[in-house]
């Protein structure tokens, strides 16, 4: 495993978090340019971050892939949590409560006889009952990963971006409003991406984008 610094602007429990992140997700890779998977865990943390979260927000926003994408349990990150927030105004549940809203219920493995339209409409009803501060958490993951697909993968964009603007309707609890308004605009600016693309092909290549 390459050698990885933590952000400097992360407060001791930041670190802990980011590193149990950086163990857990090991030599995962983000797809389409090869960097180490944390480096979207610490962007997503640093827009949180920025726009006023609180430390246990950062925290969960480090660890909102953790219970998804590595073989860490739920019990475990309990317990991580519980050892890590003693004797800190972190209540560790909450940090959990978080990166459980933030994890999908309806995937493929859960959710078998579903199609991946069906999938994201439970999930994006889920979504809309969680708290406002996972909401938050949410809008900085679109950001990272709305600019990500559509810097790389315009194939996976027609289907990721139109599933992201019904996604933003039911994200109205996350704070503040200007974090929201980014994410909205994040995805505007793919949209009239996906558009030039599609006008720039000859009629007989032009694809559909799927709604």
């Amino acid at each position: 495993m390459e050698e990885l610094e933590c952000p400097l602007a992360f407060n001791e429990l930041e670190r802990k978090a980011w590193q149990f992140a950086v163990t857990a997700h090991g030599e995962q890779r983000r797809k389409y340019h090869q960097e180490p998977y944390v480096k979207h865990l610490e962007r997503v943390a640093q827009t949180v971050m920025a726009y006023g979260g609180t430390t246990g927000m950062v925290m969960a926003a480090l660890l909102h892939d953790v219970l998804e994408d590595t073989p860490v349990t739920q019990e475990e990150l309990k317990a991580f949590l519980e050892e890590t927030c003693q004797g800190s105004i972190v209540k560790p549940a909450e940090v959990l409560q978080m990166v459980l809203d933030l994890t999908d219920q309806f995937t493929k493995q859960q959710a078998p006889g579903y199609n991946r339209k069906r999938r994201k409409e439970l999930e994006r009803q889920r979504t809309a009952t969680t708290s406002g501060r996972a909401q938050t958490i949410k809008l900085a993951d679109i950001i990272d990963n709305t600019r990500d697909i559509i810097a790389h993968d315009f194939s996976f964009a027609r289907v990721y971006i139109p599933e992201i603007v019904g996604l933003l309707e039911v994200l109205k609890s996350a704070q503040p409003f200007t974090l929201y308004l980014l994410a909205c605009y994040e995805v505007q600016k793919a949209l009239f991406r996906l558009e030039e693309e599609r006008n720039s092909l000859p009629p007989e290549e032009t694809p559909a984008l799927e709604g």
